[in-house]
């Protein structure tokens, strides 16, 4: 039986929801960046009570999400690695053998 994986996307795929989980991660010091930024143009506010404001909404289900992705990753960290290790394992069962090819 021939098992076809392709790797290289899984790893894309954990290095996409690595990134993901940054930029969730970094959200909340670019909003106070943000926020600091606008500061009050005209001596007005709304527009930086309304960053505030989303920030504040937003963030509940910023948190939500990144576990979600963590659990995603983990999950996918573990197929990758459980698959490296069997092809290690396997590679060196077979050099063990004679006429055996690991492709």
């Amino acid at each position: 039986m021939d098992v076809l994986l392709d790797r290289q996307r899984l790893s894309d795929a954990l290095a996409t929801l690595d990134t993901a989980a940054t930029a969730f991660t970094d959200a909340s010091s670019i909003n106070d960046t943000l926020e600091a930024a606008i500061d009050n143009p005209h001596g007005k506010d709304k527009l930086r009570d309304r960053i505030g404001w989303f920030e504040a909404n937003w963030s509940g289900n910023r948190e939500d999400l990144l576990e979600m992705v963590d659990g995603v990753r983990e999950g996918l960290r573990a197929i990758v690695d459980g698959w490296n290790e069997w092809e290690i394992e396997a590679t060196r069962q077979c050099e063990q053998m004679t006429n055996c090819e690991v492709s």
